[in-house]
């Protein structure tokens, strides 16, 4: 299921990212690379074509699966098949897409689930007003060994026989560290974090359009959290408030972030097995007898921190890159 949780924006949580600046552009030798954009809501955009016709598809690294509007499915030429996806518990409809085209990178029968706008809670973020016509999840990131740029924007695909790249040696030189990224039991990637000193785990995910932080950990570790305008919509449709909190030890890995304000929502649940949602993707929500203290979620680091220290996520070596 991907249901959604919105967070609704306020300017100040990324306006020192300089979403209008120029971005650095660079290339892989053995990978065929697509430029995206940023959306209103700064998600990742990819523009791609489908059987010829032109989409729009938010990039999703919280979501094991990727999804196409159903009601696209005949306009687009997609081919539905006798067969179920299933992901967060419940089965989609299948949809085989013959040529898909993005940049320089060219595919063929690609699986997709397809989904009602309904299901989901409302339409995935695309450009201006507009819905997206889908999201790539991890399903298709990990199978082409993706390399995503989340500050110049850029995404590549290992072609097909291509030797793969250590990228380590060079990105040391310029500057980044090296995070090692987890594939996490629940379909989730996780980066090692530290917040106040704890041990913990962040949800890699280009699907959350800010970084924000479980309120559980905030109360545990007694940050100071403020009101704000911010909202988020649960599970079960009601609007609640979001809360703000200034950050001063948080580090990635060995990257010490710098102090800011950061988002506080409700991701976990104790009292029953529910689901909450940030952006277009879900989060699972476990009680914290099922983590050990190295497990425990401390909340998403979204698409604003991943620009803000030039992120490369390398899904061949699963590694994250931070400057």
């Amino acid at each position: 299921m991907i249901a959604r949780r919105f967070l609704v924006l306020l300017p100040c949580l990324w306006a020192a990212v300089g979403l209008g600046a120029a971005a650095e552009r660079a290339a892989l030798p053995g990978y065929s690379s697509a430029q995206m954009s940023r959306g209103p809501e700064n998600h990742l955009l990819l523009h791609a074509r489908i059987n010829g016709s032109p989409v729009t598809l938010l990039l999703d690294t919280g979501a094991d699966v990727s999804f196409l509007r159903a009601d696209r499915a005949q306009h687009l030429g997609v081919r539905v098949v006798d067969e179920t996806m299933r992901t967060g518990g419940k089965a989609f409809p299948t949809g085989v897409v013959s040529d898909l085209q993005a940049g320089d990178a060219h595919f063929r029968e690609l699986r997709f689930a397809l989904y009602e706008a309904s299901e989901i809670g409302g339409a995935v973020p695309g450009e201006a007003a507009s819905a997206a016509d889908g999201l790539i999840g991890l399903d298709m990131l990990r199978r082409y060994e993706a390399v995503i740029n989340c500050h110049s924007r850029q995404l590549f695909f290992r072609k097909e026989g291509a030797s793969g790249l250590d990228l380590t040696r060079g990105m040391r030189a310029m500057g980044f560290r090296k995070v090692p990224i987890i594939a996490y039991r629940h379909h989730f990637l996780t980066v090692p974090c530290h917040l106040n000193g704890r041990l913990g785990q962040m949800i890699l995910d280009t699907g959350a359009f800010v970084t924000a932080l479980a309120d559980d950990a905030v109360r545990a570790f007694t940050i100071k959290t403020t009101p704000s305008r911010l909202t988020a919509r649960g599970f079960d449709g009601k609007v609640r408030p979001v809360e703000l909190a200034q950050v001063n030890d948080l580090r990635i890995g060995d990257v010490a972030i710098a102090p800011q304000t950061f988002a506080v929502i409700d991701l976990f649940d104790s009292r029953k097995q529910v689901r909450a949602f940030t952006g277009v993707n879900r989060i699972e929500q476990y009680s914290e007898r099922e983590f050990s203290p190295g497990e425990r979620i401390f909340g998403l680091l979204g698409n604003e921190l991943l620009d803000q220290r030039r992120a490369i996520i390398d899904l061949e070596s699963m590694s994250l890159f931070l400057k």
